[in-house]
């Protein structure tokens, strides 16, 4: 018997968890164009079985990538803003890594098997400032997601 899947449930939430974290840039760094937003589902590149199955393990996956207002330190300020936001709705910081040679620095975020990465940037004379915002939904099955594949 094929596990009911809760994806229609864990896009919706993603999406709006995702819209709320953009919202915790405090204004004097708000967006001044609409953030790119990518939302689909998610499941193995390299299932164990090569036909899709109801029963494979999928997530709902929002990237959205903003472009704050470009002043020195403005990615960053925004980062922890949203950090003090997060921690204090009870996520917890699970993790940090440097990419870029250091220049882009990932914090993560889990609660209830929820994950949440906030990318930043350090200041560079010349280079916008960005934030990236990733969620990823606990896993549940694919169930009639005929659409997702790896």
């Amino acid at each position: 018997m094929t596990a009911e899947s809760r994806l229609d449930e864990y896009q919706v939430k993603a999406e709006a968890l995702a819209e709320e974290i953009v919202g915790m840039i405090p204004a004097d760094l708000a967006p001044t164009t609409t953030p790119d937003v990518e939302s689909r589902g998610r499941m193995l590149q390299h299932p164990v079985s090569a036909e899709p199955s109801a029963d494979d393990s999928v997530w709902w996956q929002v990237d959205t990538y903003v472009e704050p207002v470009q002043r020195d330190g403005a990615s960053e300020e925004a980062a922890k803003a949203i950090a003090a936001q997060l921690l204090a709705d009870g996520w917890e910081h699970t993790d940090a890594r440097e990419t870029s040679e250091g220049r882009r620095i990932a914090d993560a975020y889990g609660k209830d098997d929820w994950y949440v990465e906030v990318t930043w940037v350090r200041s560079e004379e010349g280079k916008y400032e960005t934030i990236e915002i990733g969620v990823l939904s606990p896993k549940t099955t694919r169930g009639d997601h005929d659409e997702i594949h790896s």
